[in-house]
């Protein structure tokens, strides 16, 4: 689900007035604007090069993916008033990270300067003790579901819908739900263990889930497996690679979704 070109072009002439104003970057004086500039047209134009790169932030690259391909305006003016001001709103979710991660220079060759600003900054937000200020901070980066569910609804998506669980994975039920629901053109983010991610351990039962990723186009679903695509890591991703996936196969890794219609 693209955004309508309007909100794309509006998204652009958003960077480009930020690119050519004079301004003071008092949010993430460790970060050049040069890099969040390209950084924002890049995503904007194709949201798969958003990625979470070493960090555990696959919950934020999930919420944010959703944003990008619906309200990309949205997104350009969250990150522009981070890097600006160090605290931005989209709808009625505030986000204001702390010093550590505002002050933090993320490896480039680890995660994208921009990416920093936008997932980081959401995730460390949330937190009350851990701040996320490196990106080789795991326990602070995780997003639980209630987390994800509650930034779709404060952003302004409705219909939210949280049914996942954090040991008992889904069975058969739940992957038609979540088919019929990519069907209506809603939002799924899949609760999953990363073993369905690879093809090598596609079919190996995981004890927990640890990550995140969106469903990006309807699973087709015949004679008992399916396939689908889906955004993680900075691309799509097919599952299985080729053919298809007996659904028992797939429920060894899936824990449930987050789902919410675009508005």
């Amino acid at each position: 689900m693209r955004a309508e070109q309007g909100r794309i072009a509006y998204a652009l002439t958003l960077i480009n007035d930020f690119s050519r104003a004079k301004h003071r970057n008092m949010g993430f004086p460790r970060i050049g604007e040069a890099a969040v500039v390209d950084g924002m047209i890049d995503r904007v134009k194709d949201p798969t090069k958003q990625s979470q790169g070493w960090a555990s932030l696959c919950g934020p690259a999930a919420f944010l993916y959703c944003l990008l391909n619906t309200h990309p305006e949205q997104y350009v003016k969250y990150v522009i008033d981070l890097y600006l001001t160090g605290k931005a709103r989209i709808g009625s979710l505030k986000v204001e990270p702390s010093v550590d991660c505002r002050y933090y220079r993320p490896p480039s060759d680890r995660i994208a300067p921009v990416d920093w600003i936008a997932l980081a900054s959401l995730r460390d937000s949330e937190n009350t003790t851990l701040t996320y200020s490196s990106v080789d901070d795991t326990a602070a980066g995780i997003t639980l579901p209630h987390s994800l569910a509650h930034w779709f609804s404060a952003a302004g998506f409705s219909g939210v819908r949280n049914d996942t669980n954090l040991v008992h994975r889904k069975g058969r039920k739940e992957v038609e739900n979540f088919k019929q629901e990519a069907d209506l053109f809603r939002w799924v983010c899949l609760f999953i263990n990363t073993n369905l991610l690879y093809p090598a351990k596609q079919t190996r039962k995981s004890i927990f889930p640890d990550h995140w990723a969106v469903v990006e186009q309807a699973p087709r679903i015949a004679n008992g497996s399916v396939s689908l695509t889906v955004y993680s890591w900075g691309s799509l991703i097919a599952i299985p690679e080729v053919g298809a996936l007996s659904i028992d196969d797939l429920t060894k890794n899936f824990y449930g979704v987050v789902s919410a219609k675009p508005t």
